[in-house]
């Protein structure tokens, strides 16, 4: 993983701690339901931080004989029970603590230091997002700063490491669960009524269940093995029909092996006068150019079999690009 994507990950922990320490404050002072959900979601934040980092630390590690394809899963594993705990610490509890303050309406109290803890959250959380956004830049390669940073890492959401796109989610809907808490404070405040922070409560912990599923979701797809991109992979078979020697590409299977790391087999289609040693000089140049070409390509399996003189790459691309959509 990237310098960038650890360093957005130390900065969401530090800030998320500070943060849920503050709202702790606020909601205890004010008796505050949806300051309290806020609490409970930088709480998990901040729990998911240390999970995060150990699957970063363990995904940093070396091929061995017992993983020979490396640990690049386990951040997809540790980015997985970081979703669950937004799913239950963040998501239930705040659910359940809106309908109870809807069902037990008390007054709130302290609400201009809640209002001045909701602000300065919300400039936590901006600074943690904009590392989170650099972040998935340095994953993808790119060193950008600045307001290129959004635009830029928007485009590259989907390729990025999952703890770096992870804290993205949470910081976007952290951001997001603030304007609301703030929001409700203040109507509560104007109607001396406390249905609307307890309404508020559950908007949070409904936003927090469907990113916690969604990003539970993807990296489970991930750990299972999911597929590479069907673009990346008509890229490579369309890149290696150029190469000599191969008269066809007959198949691609791909399978993720960590953050942008792909297993790759392929099967490819050459001349029936070849030897054995030729056969193998030739699969062991594809699998070299394949890999400087495409970097997220980490372990190529070349097979070469006799051509058929029929072009199966392009109906088995389109097969594979249709399959997506």
């Amino acid at each position: 993983m990237s310098k960038g994507g650890e360093r957005a990950i130390k900065t969401a922990l530090v800030a998320n701690a500070a943060i849920a320490a503050m709202k702790l404050a606020g909601a205890l002072l004010s008796g505050s339901a949806s300051m309290l959900a806020e609490f409970k979601h930088s709480l998990a934040d901040a729990s998911n931080g240390l999970f995060l980092l150990a699957g970063v630390r363990q995904s940093d590690k070396a091929p061995d004989a017992r993983f020979q394809f490396g640990y690049g899963k386990t951040s997809f594993f540790w980015s997985f029970v970081a979703a669950l705990a937004m799913l239950s610490i963040g998501g239930a509890f705040s659910i359940y603590g809106g309908i109870n303050k809807i069902l037990h309406p008390e007054h709130l109290e302290h609400i201009p230091l809640n209002i001045a803890i909701i602000a300065a959250s919300i400039v936590f959380e901006m600074f943690s997002l904009y590392s989170a956004l650099v972040g998935i830049c340095h994953d993808c390669g790119h060193q950008v700063s600045g307001f290129r940073v959004l635009p830029e890492s928007l485009k590259r959401l989907a390729t990025a490491a999952p703890t770096t796109r992870f804290i993205f989610f949470e910081d976007s809907a952290a951001l997001f669960g603030l304007v609301v808490a703030g929001s409700a404070l203040l109507i509560s405040s104007a109607t001396e009524n406390s249905l609307y922070d307890g309404i508020a409560s559950i908007i949070i912990g409904i936003m927090l269940l469907v990113i916690g599923f969604y990003t539970a979701k993807e990296n489970m797809d991930s750990i299972t093995g999911e597929a590479a991109d069907p673009k990346l992979v008509c890229e490579v078979g369309d890149f290696v029909k150029t190469l000599p020697e191969v008269r066809d590409v007959h198949r691609i299977k791909s399978m993720r092996v960590g953050p942008s790391a792909y297993l790759l087999n392929i099967i490819v289609e050459g001349n029936k006068d070849l030897t054995l040693a030729e056969v193998d000089d030739i699969n062991l140049n594809i699998k070299l150019e394949i890999e400087k070409r495409f970097p997220e390509i980490r372990y190529t399996h070349v097979t070469m079999i006799e051509t058929d003189s029929v072009d199966n790459w392009a109906t088995y691309c389109d097969n594979i690009s249709s399959a997506k959509e």
